[in-house]
């Protein structure tokens, strides 16, 4: 993984703003199983609403599938889905799962996250 990235929610929010879709988002981190990001939506009414998102590839780009790395992805899965994210598949394959965060816990949502990934999947 790589080293942890600082969340600019200020910045964010401005660029969600400023945005014709009123949503902004900035990878964090990645690998070949997973992505994750942090993103700013502004509603309607202006007020802005922050999420963490994870990108898990179901299959890495071979043609046999890898059982181990597949449970390993349901362990992690489920783990995000006990801690309230929502889980989405997504047209490649993949699996989406994102859940709203307040600012102030944003931070703590990525570090706990990038740990569930560390334990998960030891390199």
């Amino acid at each position: 993984m790589n080293r942890t990235k600082t969340i600019d929610i200020q910045a964010l929010q401005k660029d969600a703003e400023k945005s014709e879709h009123r949503e902004a988002y900035r990878v964090l981190d990645r690998s070949n199983n997973y992505r994750i990001g942090a993103g700013a939506r502004v509603t309607p009414s202006g007020q802005p609403s922050f999420f963490l998102e994870v990108v898990v590839q179901s299959c890495l780009e071979s043609s046999e599938v890898d059982l181990q790395l597949l449970e390993k992805n349901l362990m992690f899965l489920k783990e995000l889905k006990a801690r309230g994210y929502s889980l989405n598949c997504e047209g490649d394959g993949s699996i989406s799962c994102e859940v709203t965060v307040s600012p102030q816990n944003i931070a703590s949502e990525y570090e706990t996250i990038r740990l569930t990934i560390k334990n998960t999947f030891p390199q």
